[in-house]
């Protein structure tokens, strides 16, 4: 495959698109998913947030895995499971069914194709091909964010919160023709490279820690649970290091973290998806649970984010040429900071 062919590049924006609209339109719908399948808002939120919580659990392993089996064919392994998963979703008839389709097979899915989706593109182009591609990437995923909430409010008002999962199928299979476009990449390790005890150990650190703090506002023991896994992860970190020194293959190099840039980078993404993720999600619950809109009305309200996160994903790339990182950060942050305040004051 010649390099300037943008075809891979349009595969994987449309895999990052619909991940990340997985997340976000289904906020919109919850007042209706709840009358549908005979439920509880609790019981959704709880589904949404095992979504997350499983794509981020198995991200480490996928990222090893891509090493492991070969970046094209863990995205294909991953996105034959994604249409599973959402096929699954969309005929989902209870919330055992629609937490094994969305939640379960798609939270894996979805962890199996996010590494891939950059490591392809790195792969794949190079120099100012390569960082026109990775910043295109990162625009759908802002785009997809952004249009999530009217996308899913459209869907469920004139159509069906399932066909918000149909229409990601789609998307799917479109991949899946087109599949033959993106190279072939040969794996850079071994089956024995596999660090299964650490996966496990990180597994369930995760879990506990993500599970004590939805038992907050429920369960005594929530502090105990988050405790421990924190501790568990804590053990994680010191198994990791220790696998190293003894001459294997971690599956996270504890090492990383030694560079200041990629911790306080990590550290702002970390806070700007949990402003941002939870801000979406309180909103949206606040808007159907207390103000009584539908879901399109709800889309609607969100519109003004929408636009603006519209206008700057696509103005992103230039402004960063003519404004250091921090100097977007920081403006970034304190336009949030005033957003958070003016919400703060705002009544029934």
């Amino acid at each position: 495959l010649k390099e300037h062919s943008w075809i891979p590049l349009v595969l994987v924006a449309c895999a990052s698109f619909i991940i990340t609209l997985d997340a976000t339109f289904m906020n919109v719908s919850i007042s209706k998913v709840v009358v549908d399948l005979h439920t509880d808002v609790s019981t959704i939120q709880l589904i949404m947030s095992f979504y997350t919580l499983i794509t981020a659990a198995f991200m480490l392993l996928s990222t090893k895995l891509q090493d492991i089996v070969g970046k094209k064919k863990l995205f294909i392994i991953g996105t034959v499971l994604y249409g599973v998963g959402t096929f699954t979703a969309a005929i989902s008839w209870s919330t055992p069914v629609l937490f094994i389709g969305w939640a379960l097979i798609e939270g894996i899915a979805g962890a199996l194709m996010t590494p891939a989706t950059v490591s392809l593109i790195s792969g794949i182009y190079s120099g100012e091909k390569r960082t026109f591609a990775l910043a295109i990437e990162s625009v759908m995923v802002s785009i997809s964010a952004a249009v999530g909430p009217l996308f899913g409010g459209f869907m469920t008002t004139f159509l069906s919160w399932r066909w918000g999962f149909a229409i990601e199928l789609i998307f799917v299979i479109f991949i899946l023709i087109m599949q033959h476009k993106i190279p072939n990449f040969e794996p850079t390790e071994s089956k024995s490279d596999l660090d299964i005890t650490g996966t496990i150990i990180s597994l369930i650190g995760l879990v506990l820690f993500v599970c004590g703090i939805l038992m907050l506002t429920k369960e005594t023991y929530s502090i105990a649970v988050i405790d421990l896994g924190i501790i568990i992860l804590i053990a994680f970190a010191l198994f990791e290091r220790r696998r190293k020194s003894n001459g294997k293959v971690p599956l996270l190099d504890m090492d990383l973290f030694r560079d200041r840039n990629l911790r306080v980078g990590a550290i702002i993404r970390l806070i700007g998806c949990l402003a941002m993720g939870g801000a979406l999600f309180a909103v949206s619950l606040f808007l159907q649970s207390v103000m009584q809109l539908n879901a399109l009305n709800t889309g609607l309200t969100t519109l003004p984010m929408t636009i603006g996160l519209l206008i700057f994903a696509i103005a992103a790339p230039s402004l960063s040429t003519k404004f250091s990182h921090k100097t977007l950060i920081a403006a970034g942050s304190l336009i949030a900071i005033i957003g958070c305040v003016i919400l703060s004051y705002q009544s029934d």
